[in-house]
């Protein structure tokens, strides 16, 4: 019998790739799915639906990639991640009788994925504050400002993902209100 204090070292040596990316996937396409006319969108074109879907969970790659003038399709060359961020979207869009959606939005769970959020966040930022170390040493600007756009990423590049979607409204716009 394992006893309690055992209970976090156990944890801690458990690889977390799965467990914490699972989770940011998680909540960004429950994000998406919450947003006005998503459900609509992935009846009518689930192609649109899942670009929608990768942009939630892949923005900060996306918009960091553009400001250091990297392709800003990178993103797709590991395809685990991409296999496990589709594998969620299908789930949470097309699960039968919505069962996966309403397990995660019971309040426990969404908290407790949200917190797993949060951490992937701090490790998004670090990665990209280290990536922007790599290319303008010294530059402690670009360092914030590549960190901020690979943590915040999703948020901020939302309006070109309502559009891809056909919502887009211009007051909706993240930089004018951040949240």
């Amino acid at each position: 019998a394992m006893e309690l204090w055992q209970v976090p070292l156990l944890f801690s040596r458990l690889p977390m790739f799965p467990f914490f990316d699972l989770a940011h996937y998680v909540a960004s396409v429950m994000a998406l799915k919450e947003q006005r006319g998503a459900v609509e969108v992935s009846v009518r074109s689930p192609v649109a639906c899942w670009f929608s879907a990768m942009l939630y969970c892949f923005g900060g790659s996306v918009l960091s990639s553009l400001m250091l003038a990297e392709p800003p399709v990178a993103f797709l060359a590991k395809g685990t991640n991409i296999l496990l961020a589709s594998s969620v979207w299908y789930l949470v869009f097309y699960c039968p009788q919505d069962i996966f959606y309403r397990c995660f939005a019971f309040l426990p769970l969404r908290l407790l994925v949200a917190g797993m959020k949060e951490v992937t966040r701090t490790w998004k930022i670090t990665a990209g504050v280290a990536h922007a170390d790599s290319h303008f040493k010294d530059a402690w600007f670009v360092m914030v400002a590549v960190g901020w756009a690979r943590g915040a990423g999703g948020g901020l590049i939302s309006n070109f993902e309502q559009l891809v979607r056909g919502v887009w409204k211009p007051e909706t716009n993240e930089l004018l209100k951040m949240s």
